[in-house]
């Protein structure tokens, strides 16, 4: 199936099926896709890792190349597919809906039993695992607060100053400052590998763009130097709870009270970052292959 076949065509722009997510034509769209094709050109000149002993399948579908995992895979030795499911030996769950029904399979799964990544979901794991809460009653809130849509991929964020009442579909949470002293705001958006984090990205956007799939500056950067030891335990423990092999999740340090905040989980998460520098972003990649094919031979 053509990669065309992901997207909704119009003048206007282009609309992502799977997660309902648009994007207008505009130069910004056209320097993206430059970045984007220059760094998967780059990726497909180099040799990937030596084949790993087994065959695999990807259900409902294998990532883009415009998807972290893809890169990934191949840096990981995870080339070869196998469409007869008797001879795979992992299958690879890859959808960008926020939820989905997943078959049990006689044959290992990476994120085969995540099946639900909404941001409600996502805060209730988060007050279980780091013992205080994200989500607020929106009602009864006394400072400034954030609502959002429980949806993958919809960048809807609205900063609310007084209360309101709950809306179905909606989820309201702690504004978290994470303003730097330049203007911007920092998200720091760890891949994960069962749980570990191999690297961060340093992603900042201006304060007034908080909320849009927008960066103006990415950084890669050790999760050493911005996440203590017993932080890096908990989001592991995060990723157990979650059943999340492999994602990315988003994670705001709040100045008022130094603690840090899980905000969203993104298993199908596009990457590396545009922003970031081509040579950052095949280093990445290939920190990030070499982390998941260590973690696949340890477990098949």
């Amino acid at each position: 199936m053509s990669v065309l076949s992901d997207f909704d065509w119009s003048w206007r722009g282009i609309r992502v099926r799977e997660t309902g997510a648009e994007i207008a034509f505009n130069l910004a769209l056209l320097k993206d896709i430059w970045r984007g094709g220059c760094y998967v050109f780059r990726e497909k000149l180099r040799r990937p890792a030596p084949e790993l002993p087994f065959n695999v399948d990807y259900a409902p579908r294998a990532p883009r190349p415009w998807y972290l995992l893809w890169g990934a895979l191949r840096q990981a030795g995870l080339t070869r597919t196998q469409k007869k499911q008797d001879n795979t030996e992992l299958t690879v769950h890859f959808s960008d809906s926020t939820y989905v029904g997943v078959e049990a399979s006689a044959h290992a799964a990476l994120n085969g039993a995540c099946t639900d990544i909404s941001k409600s979901h996502v805060a209730k794991t988060f007050e279980s695992i780091f013992g205080y809460a994200l989500s607020i009653d929106p009602s009864k809130a006394k400072e400034s607060f954030l609502e959002k849509g429980e949806e993958n991929g919809i960048h809807d964020g609205k900063i609310h100053d007084t209360p309101v009442s709950a809306e179905a579909g909606r989820v309201y949470q702690k504004l978290i400052d994470n303003r730097t002293d330049d203007g911007t705001v920092i998200d720091l958006r760890a891949p994960t590998v069962f749980g570990d984090i191999p690297l961060l990205f340093l992603k900042e956007r201006p304060i007034n763009r908080r909320f849009e799939n927008l960066n103006t500056r990415v950084r890669l950067a050790d999760p050493a130097d911005y996440l203590s030891l017993d932080e890096r335990a908990k989001v592991n423990a995060f990723c157990a709870a979650m059943r999340l092999d492999w994602g990315g999740l988003d994670i705001l340090r709040h100045a008022g009270d130094g603690r840090i905040y899980i905000v969203d989980v993104n298993k199908t998460d596009m990457g590396p970052p545009l922003a970031l520098p081509i040579k950052d972003k095949l280093s990445a990649v290939k920190t990030l292959g070499h982390a998941l094919r260590d973690a696949l031979m340890e477990r098949l």
